[in-house]
């Protein structure tokens, strides 16, 4: 549809070259804030990863693990920073939800 559209057009037009993921995502988020519905930040971090995985392919093997990856991190922020979550996640527990991501 045509939101879908102008939010892949707007994103592929920010520059991800020679960054890191989370680098790329800090630049997006810097000039784009999320909405709060999880299916609408969905939709961002599709467009987010196709750009990034087009514009620099080399770091992560496919656009999936660079949405997997993306939406990982967007939520351990969230852990991080909402005063809601009573149990944090441990830097182990993120490792072993993100472990096998580029494998498929």
């Amino acid at each position: 549809d045509l939101a879908q559209a102008a939010l892949g057009a707007y994103v592929a037009s920010l520059d991800f070259r020679g960054l890191r993921v989370d680098e790329a995502l800090r630049r997006l988020l810097a000039r784009f804030q999320l909405p709060g519905e999880a299916q609408k930040i969905e939709r961002v971090l599709e467009a987010f990863a196709h750009a990034y995985h087009s514009q620099e392919p080399g770091p992560l093997p496919s656009r999936d693990t660079a949405f997997i990856l993306s939406y990982s991190v967007i939520m351990l922020n969230t852990d991080l920073h909402n005063p809601n979550v009573r149990h944090r996640m441990s830097k182990e527990a993120f490792l072993r939800n993100n472990r096998g991501i580029a494998e498929g």
